[in-house]
C-alpha cells in the first residue's frame, strides 16, 4: 500500500510539474508587464491606485489560507482522536490529505495562471543570473556600476537620473545615480569585447521588462551576494545559452518546479506519504516564502531541495549522505548550518558518557567534509583568491544593514534608542537562553533525523532570516512522522502567518507579527518534543498515530 501511494504522488505531481512547464505563464503578446502582474501599483484613470486586495497575489493568498484550514482540520481528524480511526476513515483522511497536497503544490503557482509578468526577467533574477554569469567580470561588487555603465551605453536609464539614488556596492551606501555609474567606465576593459556585448545584450532583456517603480528600486537593492559555492552551480548554468533566448528563459524560470516535486516525493519515500502530503501542504501555501516573493526564480530553491535530501538520507540511514547533503546546503545559504548544529549536538549528547563517536557520526563528518572540500577545491580553483573575503565583507555588511522584511528574535527585538540596547540585549539573552536549554532537553529523546529538523527552530532563535527564507520551517515538519502533534503545531503556525499576512496584506507591519509566531512556535516545538511520546510511521504503525506580490514596497533579494 505503501509503495502504491508513494507511486500514486510521484506520477501526479510530475504530472503537474511537467503541465507547470508547459502553462501559460508567459505573457501574451500586447500584454504589459504592469497588466499581468497584481503587485505593480497602477494608477487609474481617476489618479487613484487601485486596491491593493483585488490583486492575484492576495486572492490566491486567500486560497492558500482556505486549502491550510482545511489541511488543518484534516490532521486533527485522527492525531487528536483518542479512539483509533476505522481502516475506512483511514483511507478517507488520506485521500483528503493527497487531495489538499495537490492543491497546495498548484496554489503555490497561482493555480498556472499568468505568472510574474516578466517571465524570467525579474529583477531577483536579475540579481542571480547575471551576478553569477558575469561573476569573474564583476565579483561581488561591480553588479550595478557596470550595469548602468552598460545601460547608460545602450541609451537606456532612467528618466531624470541626476534625480536618482543607487546603492554603492562597495559601501553599501546610497549615492547618486549618475556617481554610481561613473564608478563603472572601466567596466568595458574588465569584459574584453564579447563578454561586454552579451552583458549588454543581458542587460537589455532584463531592464526593458521591468515596469518603472521597478526599475527604479532594482539600483538600491543590497547587489549580488549568494555564496562561491551557489555561484559555481548558478554561473555553469547560466553561461550555457543566453537568457535573451525566449525558450531558454521560460525553461530556466520553471526548472524548479519539478526539481520540488521530486524533493516531496523523496519525503514520501523516507517518510510515507502523509508526511509527504504535511510537507507539500506547508511549503505550497507558505505566505511567507510565496509565489510573489521567489516563484520560478533562478534556483533560489537549490539549497531547500539539498536541506531536505540531507534529512531523509537521515532518516533512511544514511549518514554519511546525510552530511554531504547538508554540509552542501549550507555552503548554498550558510543558515541551513543550523540542521546541521542539531544533528552535532546530538552527536555531543550521545558521545560525552562514553567519550567515544559512534561511527555513524564519524561518517556523517566524512560526508560533510567531502562537500565542504570538494566545493572549496573547485571555486577555489574557478574563482580569485579574493572571493572567499570578498563573500564574507559582503554578507557581513548585509547582516549589518536593517531590512525591513527580516523574520525573527533579533528583528523583533531591537530599537533605534540607544537607551534601550542593554534592556533589549539582556532580554534577547535571556530568551536565547532558555530556548537553548529546552532544544538541549528536547534533544535526549530525538532520533539523529529528528535532531536535525529540530535545528531548523534554532533559526528564529539566533538568526533572522528575510521572510522568504522560512521555507526552511518546512523542514520541521518532519517531526511529524513520529511526533504527529508537531504537525499540527506547524500547520497552525502556518494559518497565523497567513491570516497576520492577509491582516498586514504590504505593509511592513507583517513581519513584526510573522516574528511573534516564528519565535512562539519555535519555543512550542522545542517542548513538545521534550514531551512527546514518539509513535512509528504512520504507514507502518497503524490509523491511531497519523504521520503526518508580495513583493512588497521595496523588496530585498537576499
Amino acid at each position: 500500500m505503501r509503495r502504491i501511494a508513494t507511486g500514486l504522488l510521484l506520477c501526479i505531481l510530475l504530472s503537474l510539474s511537467i503541465a507547470a512547464l508547459a502553462d501559460s505563464a508567459a505573457v501574451p503578446e500586447g500584454l504589459s508587464s504592469s497588466q499581468a502582474m497584481p503587485s505593480v501599483p497602477l494608477v487609474t484613470a481617476s489618479g487613484s491606485a487601485p486596491d491593493p486586495k483585488a490583486s492575484l497575489d492576495y486572492r490566491m493568498n486567500l486560497a492558500r489560507t482556505a486549502i491550510l484550514v482545511a489541511g488543518l482540520a484534516v490532521f486533527g481528524w485522527g492525531t487528536l482522536r483518542r479512539v483509533p480511526l476505522s481502516p475506512k476513515a483511514v483511507g478517507q483522511r488520506r485521500i483528503a490529505l493527497l487531495i489538499l497536497a495537490f492543491a497546495a503544490y498548484a496554489s503555490y503557482y497561482n493555480f498556472f495562471q499568468f505568472s510574474h509578468a516578466r517571465g524570467f526577467a525579474t529583477n531577483d533574477n536579475f540579481h542571480y543570473y547575471v551576478g553569477s554569469k558575469y561573476f569573474d567580470e564583476l565579483g561581488y561588487f561591480g553588479l550595478y556600476e557596470c550595469s548602468l555603465a552598460a545601460l547608460a551605453n545602450q541609451g537606456l536609464q532612467l528618466p531624470d537620473p541626476g534625480n536618482q539614488k543607487a546603492r554603492d556596492l562597495r559601501s553599501m551606501e546610497l549615492r547618486d545615480y549618475n556617481e554610481v555609474k561613473k564608478n563603472g567606465r572601466d567596466c568595458p576593459d574588465r569584459f574584453g569585447i564579447e563578454r561586454w556585448s552579451a552583458f549588454e545584450r543581458d542587460l537589455v532583456f532584463f531592464s526593458q521588462k521591468w515596469p518603472l517603480h521597478l526599475q527604479r528600486a532594482n539600483w538600491r537593492d543590497h547587489g549580488y551576494h549568494p555564496s562561491p559555492a551557489w555561484t559555481l552551480v548558478g554561473g555553469g548554468l547560466a553561461n550555457i545559452a543566453p537568457a535573451t533566448n525566449p525558450r531558454v528563459a521560460y525553461l530556466l524560470s520553471r526548472a524548479e518546479r519539478p526539481l520540488i516535486a521530486v524533493a516531496f516525493v523523496l519525503v514520501a519515500w523516507g517518510f510515507g506519504i502523509e508526511t509527504a502530503c504535511l510537507v507539500a501542504l506547508l511549503w505550497g501555501t507558505g505566505s511567507l516564502w510565496r509565489y510573489a516573493w521567489v516563484g520560478d526564480a533562478f534556483f533560489r530553491h537549490l539549497w531547500w531541495i539539498t536541506a531536505m535530501a540531507g534529512v531523509v538520507a537521515l532518516r533512511r540511514g544514511s549518514a554519511l549522505g546525510g552530511g554531504f547533503a547538508l554540509a552542501f546546503s549550507t555552503l548554498l545559504r550558510l543558515f541551513p548550518a543550523a540542521l546541521g548544529l542539531g544533528y552535532a549536538l546530538r552527536a555531543l549528547q550521545n558521545s560525552i558518557p562514553d567519550f567515544a563517536v559512534a561511527r555513524r557520526y564519524r561518517r556523517f563528518m566524512v560526508g560533510a567534509f567531502v562537500a565542504l572540500g570538494g566545493v572549496g577545491v573547485l571555486s577555489l580553483a574557478s574563482f580569485p583568491s579574493s572571493t572567499y573575503p570578498d563573500f564574507v565583507t559582503k554578507i557581513t555588511e548585509f547582516f549589518a544593514t536593517p531590512i525591513t522584511n527580516q523574520v525573527g528574535l533579533g528583528a523583533l527585538i531591537r530599537s533605534d534608542d540607544p537607551g534601550l540596547s542593554w534592556a533589549l540585549t539582556a532580554l534577547r539573552f535571556s530568551l536565547v537562553a532558555v530556548f537553548c536549554g529546552l532544544f538541549w532537553r528536547a534533544l535526549r529523546s530525538t532520533e539523529d533525523w529528528e535532531a536535525a529538523a529540530m535545528g531548523g527552530c534554532l533559526v528564529p532563535i539566533l538568526l533572522s532570516p528575510t521572510n522568504y527564507y522560512y521555507s526552511l520551517y518546512v523542514i520541521v515538519a518532519l517531526l511529524a512522522a513520529r511526533s504527529p502533534r508537531i504537525g499540527l503545531v506547524l500547520l497552525s503556525t502556518a494559518v497565523a502567518w497567513n491570516v497576520n499576512g492577509l491582516i498586514y496584506y504590504r505593509d511592513y507591519d507583517e513581519y513584526t507579527g510573522a516574528s511573534i509566531i516564528a519565535v512562539i512556535a519555535s519555543f512550542l516545538v522545542a517542548i513538545a518534543m521534550g514531551r512527546a511520546e514518539r509513535s512509528g510511521d504512520l504507514d507502518q504503525a497503524g490509523p491511531a498515530v497519523s504521520s503526518t506580490a508580495l513583493r512588497s514596497q521595496a523588496p530585498m533579494s537576499g
